[in-house]
């Protein structure tokens, strides 16, 4: 049984669509995200190991979802971020943006959240815990808000409210 006998055709599909981009400085961990993600029936992958040329890969091409780690230079993830959701050259700047890193302290999960960020996912990180919070992203998308301190997809509770409100009454990232 493979990684992809459990999906439906209709994910299938759509996976084998998605445009991915993954930035990470470590090769060895860009490679484990890249390989997982190809089990899943991914096929078009771009790859980086830091956040300028990401951005510069962004300004060509609309990706459908980016995957990057936090701790780089000469950007950190959240930086990265940040510049992805206000730079009017980025072809898709609302693109779901998945952070995978083993930084997973409150403070860089919130330097994160309050950058833009989708969704955390601490390193290392399963194939099928991926895959999850992938499908996930891709299935319930969040609106996604503009203000003066924060662009980024709605915090879960304020969509339950119906109101969008600063980012700092914005809480944890965890599914749900």
């Amino acid at each position: 049984m493979d990684a992809t006998d459990s999906i439906s055709d209709q994910m299938r599909e759509r996976l084998q669509a998605l445009r991915v981009l993954v930035i990470d400085d470590n090769k060895f961990s860009r490679s484990l995200v890249v390989t997982q993600l190809a089990n899943y029936g991914i096929r078009s992958i771009s790859e980086c190991g830091d956040g300028v040329e990401g951005l510069k890969l962004m300004q060509q091409v609309a990706y459908d979802i980016v995957l990057l780690d936090y701790e780089m230079t000469p950007l950190n993830g959240a930086e990265f971020v940040r510049l992805v959701r206000r730079d009017p050259s980025i072809t898709n700047p609302e693109v779901p943006i998945i952070m995978i890193s083993g930084y997973s302290d409150l403070a860089h999960v919130r330097d994160a959240r309050d950058a833009g960020i989708n969704e955390f996912l601490t390193k290392p990180v399963a194939a099928k815990t991926l895959f999850k919070r992938i499908e996930y992203t891709l299935m319930h998308p969040r609106p996604f808000i503009r203000t003066e301190k924060y662009i980024g997809p709605m915090p879960r509770e304020e969509r339950s409210k119906g109101s969008p409100s600063e980012p700092k009454t914005r809480r944890g990232l965890g599914a749900g």
